[in-house]
């Protein structure tokens, strides 16, 4: 064993306490309930609605090419529901299913909102 002076064995403690604790991050699997943000129900949708839920979803609108050159920011818009309407449009190239712009279950799981709500902690 190598000898180590008291301010070794004090900068190896400090060093084993600050380092980032792996335990925890492996409690929290990686899974698409821990990346993509859970379908927040129809209702969610409406005039008036600010919420980074909605810029998420804009921005993947946007990569899908579903938007128009309108802003889609925060607030849910004619736009923003014009741009989930094309992207129904896309999964159900014949109009088979809700294409109306509101998001439904099976069309906010296919887009693949990046998680951005905390989740929830288990009791």
């Amino acid at each position: 064993m190598p000898d180590t002076t008291p301010q070794d064995q004090a900068t190896a403690a400090r060093k084993s306490k600050d380092a980032p604790d792996t335990a925890a991050a492996e409690t929290t699997p990686d899974t698409n309930d821990t990346r993509y943000e859970p379908y927040p129900g129809a209702a969610f949708f409406h005039g008036g609605r600010h919420s980074s839920i909605v810029t998420a979803m804009a921005r993947r609108l946007e990569a899908e090419d579903c938007g128009d050159g309108r802003y889609l920011g925060p607030d849910w818009t004619n736009a923003h529901k014009a741009a989930f309407a094309c992207w129904q449009h896309k999964l159900r190239p014949k109009g088979a299913g809700d294409v109306t712009g509101i998001p439904d279950e099976t069309a906010w799981d296919a887009l693949k909102v990046p998680r951005v709500t905390p989740l929830p902690r288990e009791s």
